[in-house]
């Protein structure tokens, strides 16, 4: 038999198989994984060309956005495979072999079609035929399938890291339709509040209350000005952002001076209760200024845009792995701006990317970042402790705190005297009397000073 493999590599789930459904019949299967699917590797369940490849109607588009259709020859198996909802990585009229990676999951349902990210997946008996009996049943025909990239492939690979796409706009994107922008999938704005200490943004308002009443989130930035006073450049932002809880961003680059200003920015925003979440300052702009220590700023969005990528968000995005997440300064990125000509909207727009979900983004930027509870912190730290005499093996965060103080309190009375553990303040040992009325490290000072031992003395001689 021919080679053949499973168009997702393990850990994939059926979300929905060929046949009935109430809305009609599905004419494929439909593949994904829990914890989300956007992003995970397409590969060619057999070995064929590439005979349609790009945008179709119910698979999402533009190019490269949309779907692959391979033609096996005889010996490769025969037959045609469609994989729709994904973004493309070969062209029409490549040759491709079974198992080869030959696309991605699109994580954006604003491109792909309309729907969660999922991978659906056709088998036609040859050519490509409409829907009918020469449609197969895609899990008998995958049947001793292989696993892509290897037959021994572990089935805990980790899932795809999830994408969270948004833009950056400022007045030159006056009259954007920001409810079409989040009818394509977009989650965060960030959005231009001020400059310097005397330009106010006339579209911030604007701005600003559309994103809110969409339940989208928004970061507030200004563009920092080295040679205007930092106290007047905050006035300027605290009083035209309209409201303080609104986390902010710092946009440092040309003109704006060097690590110093951007700390004393930041410093000058959270002294009026203003929460900073991110530090714009290009990879272009940090070298510019002598590449200086950024340890200490929040962290980084940077901007790297390729060659002409431009472009629906989501088609363009170049992966996870791109060399624009990247660190410098010290500092990690948080927002990886890919592109000045994403398509958004029917305008076109910086767009960015978010490694991570929109509740992930908005801990990130609020500072209000998931903690453990009391009772787990307690049960992970019972964990490296002895189980009690009375067999008991948890405990509650409370249940810990006291038995620590009451330990701590014995420990005092043993050396101090009885009732010492009990004093408010400052420790006034009330001594033992078997001791010559001392406490224990006075008793060890008069017996080693007795016994010759040098450096040992008498505590108490004298008197007290």
């Amino acid at each position: 038999m021919s080679a053949r493999y499973w168009p997702l590599g393990a850990g994939r789930i059926v979300t929905s198989g060929f046949g009935a459904r109430p809305e009609g019949w599905h004419w494929g299967c439909d593949f994904g994984r829990d914890g989300g699917s956007g992003g995970m590797p397409v590969y060619a369940a057999q070995a064929g060309r590439v005979i349609y490849a790009g945008a179709a109607s119910g698979f999402g588009g533009p190019d490269p956005a949309g779907w692959i259709v391979l033609d096996h020859p005889t010996e490769a198996g025969s037959g045609t495979t469609v994989y729709g909802h994904i973004v493309r990585e070969v062209s029409i009229g490549q040759q491709v072999a079974a198992g080869q990676r030959i696309g991605h999951i699109n994580p954006s349902s604003a491109t792909n079609g309309g729907v969660a990210p999922h991978l659906h997946f056709e088998v036609h008996r040859s050519v490509w035929s409409s829907p009918g009996p020469d449609r197969l049943d895609p899990l008998p025909w995958l049947t001793g399938a292989k696993e892509p990239g290897g037959e021994n492939m572990p089935a805990d690979i980790p899932a795809p890291v999830p994408v969270t796409f948004g833009i950056d706009i400022s007045s030159f994107q006056a009259g954007l339709d920001l409810a079409q922008v989040f009818r394509e999938g977009f989650e965060f704005v960030i959005a231009k509040v001020t400059e310097g200490d005397y330009y106010r943004d006339a579209q911030w308002r604007g701005f600003r209350d559309a994103t809110l009443a969409a339940g989208k989130i928004l970061v507030g930035y200004h563009y920092v000005r080295g040679d205007c006073d930092i106290e007047a450049q905050a006035d300027l932002f605290l009083s035209h952002i309209g409201d303080p809880s609104i986390p902010a961003m710092i946009d440092h680059e040309a003109n704006s001076g060097g690590a110093n200003v951007a700390r004393a920015m930041v410093a000058a925003l959270q002294r009026r209760g203003v929460h900073v979440g991110l530090t714009y300052l290009p990879r272009w702009y940090h070298g510019q200024i002598g590449s200086p220590d950024l340890t200490g700023l929040p962290p980084l969005m940077s901007s790297s845009y390729g060659a002409n990528r431009a472009g629906y968000a989501s088609a363009i995005y170049p992966g996870s792995n791109d060399s624009g997440w990247n660190g410098y300064g010290g500092l990690d990125v948080a927002i990886f701006q890919f592109s000045e000509a994403g398509r958004v909207a029917g305008r076109n727009v910086d767009v960015d990317a978010f490694r991570g979900t929109p509740d992930q983004l908005r801990a990130l930027l609020t500072g209000d970042e998931e903690m453990p509870s009391a009772d787990e912190i307690a049960k992970a730290v019972w964990a490296h402790r002895p189980a009690k005499p009375n067999g008991k093996t948890d405990a509650t965060t409370g249940e810990m705190l006291g038995w620590t103080d009451h330990h701590a309190g014995l420990a005092v009375d043993q050396l101090a005297g009885a009732g010492s553990k009990d004093q408010p303040g400052d420790l006034d040992p009330t001594r033992w009397d078997f001791l010559a009325d001392r406490s224990v490290p006075e008793a060890l000072g008069l017996i080693g000073a007795k016994l010759g031992i040098p450096g040992f003395r008498d505590p108490l001689a004298g008197g007290r």
